[in-house]
């Protein structure tokens, strides 16, 4: 293509697209660049490490839906996707190949990145992200003035995401299997009612099929699912409250490790946030600030960014 075609292509673009897309759900806005005129949808999952091809279903139903709303062509879209497990840059690139075709402009990146543009509105800021999973991102200026990304954490369920909801879920899962093993029945009112989910009854009786028939098609999705029985116990069960200690463990850990070695402002992010926060020590606590924006603020605000780019071009 060439630049007269690109530029005839751009006079025509005026909207962004951000898309927050996590283990649970994901939420896109469209906005109309000129009038400010928004529109927002929410759907399922769109982690990569997940369920790619979901995620591929999931990404296109919201352009189909938030395109039709405003009654706008896919091709005026300067879009900008920050997803959940984008580790693999091989995952990322065919997901670009997909549906960058659709889009006057496409950017994939991790919702680490996005969090962390909209935690402090592009400013300076360590960033840690507690939903379905968990990471870090720290955005800092180096020596030249210019802004820095270096992210922790994000490796996925099968390795990492302490901290998340699916792994508040995944140890609950564990605690029912031991009290399982030890007496061969839920004993705790964490694994009670943690089986009463899974075997779909409304009593806490489970057998080893049950279970195994249940992890053997479990996602990190359907962990998090458990993980507002943790919460929910955590003042009147010793086992749930032991998780929820593990769990506030592990998120001052990667509050640390984010952080390193600098002295910027924390934001946490996500719905384990609040939770979470009361939760921290003291010394943690004073170093969190509120969030300017979540990550579907900071997608949009990249989005601008990279259409404001394309409009020198015109």
């Amino acid at each position: 293509m060439t630049l007269k075609s690109i530029k005839k292509i751009l006079k025509n673009v005026n909207y962004i697209l951000g898309v927050d897309g996590g283990g649970t759900k994901t939420v896109a806005r469209l906005i109309n660049f000129t009038t400010q005129e928004q529109w927002q949808a929410v759907s399922g999952p769109s982690s990569l490490t997940n369920d790619f091809t979901g995620a591929i279903d999931v990404l296109n139903t919201l352009i189909d839906d938030l395109t039709e709303q405003a009654n706008c062509q896919s091709q005026a879209v300067v879009a900008v996707f920050g997803l959940a497990g984008t580790g693999d840059s091989e995952t990322v690139a065919n997901l670009h190949q997909i549906l960058a075709p659709r889009l006057s402009f496409l950017d994939i990146c991790s919702d680490a990145t996005t969090s962390a543009y909209g935690a402090n509105n592009g400013g300076e800021v360590a960033v840690v992200a507690l939903g379905t999973g968990s990471v870090g991102m720290r955005l800092q200026l180096n020596s030249q003035g210019d802004l820095t990304q270096h992210m922790v954490g994000g490796w996925g369920f099968l390795i990492g995401d302490e901290g998340g909801g699916a792994k508040l879920g995944y140890h609950s899962v564990q605690a029912l299997i031991e009290e399982f093993q030890q007496v061969g029945y839920a004993h705790s009112n964490l694994a009670k009612a943690v089986a009463t989910l899974i075997n779909g009854l409304k009593n806490p009786m489970i057998t080893r099929q049950q279970l195994a028939t249940w992890l053997a098609s479990a996602q990190p999705v359907d962990f998090a699912r458990l993980s507002p029985f943790v919460t929910q116990h955590q003042l009147t069960c010793p086992v749930a409250k032991k998780i929820i200690a593990n769990h506030i463990s592990s998120v001052e850990s990667l509050i640390r490790d984010t952080r390193a070695d600098t002295t910027l402002p924390v934001v946490l992010l996500g719905g384990l946030a609040s939770f979470t926060q009361t939760r921290l020590s003291g010394s943690t606590k004073q170093t969190v600030i509120s969030a300017k924006g979540d990550a579907l603020d900071g997608a949009c605000l990249l989005a601008k960014i990279a259409l404001e780019k394309h409009l020198l071009l015109t």
